[in-house]
């Protein structure tokens, strides 16, 4: 499999590299699967400055899970670029790590939508939220 994510070492092993602000924000990738993409994020670091997680660090989250997830899904020579991301803050977190699970909602030739939830390390939902990508030409294939 080749896309804008993964590199293949082997036929079942892939090395994945976040990018810049997924690594500054300390994001941890812990499932990668056509299926399901799983990633995590600490609350420390990433807050308003009354306590609790930013707002926009759940977007960041919600975005970078679903793109994952799309790139498993694009035809060869593609990539994905979001197109549109909505974000619902439903309740906040204060300590502790989140985590989001983006699952397909849609899939065509040309555009992917995503569905993510991020769960507290209670399992609650503080956030729900949509990214829809389309695929473009890799500029680096």
């Amino acid at each position: 499999m080749s896309n804008a994510y993964y590199r293949p070492m082997s036929d079942n092993l892939f090395v994945h590299d976040l990018g810049a602000l997924a690594n500054t924000m300390g994001a941890e990738l812990i499932e990668a699967t056509p299926l399901q993409v799983r990633m995590r994020l600490p609350v420390a670091g990433n807050t308003q400055p009354v306590g609790l997680l930013h707002g926009g660090a759940n977007g960041v989250l919600i975005e970078h899970a679903g793109s994952i997830l799309a790139s498993f899904h694009a035809p060869e020579g593609r990539i994905p670029v979001g197109t549109e991301l909505s974000v619902s803050q439903l309740r906040s977190a204060l300590t502790g790590h989140v985590t989001a699970t983006a699952t397909v909602l849609s899939e065509g030739r040309s555009s992917f939508c995503a569905q993510v939830h991020v769960r507290d390390d209670a399992g609650v939902l503080t956030a729900a939220g949509r990214l829809t990508a389309v695929y473009v030409r890799n500029p680096g294939a």
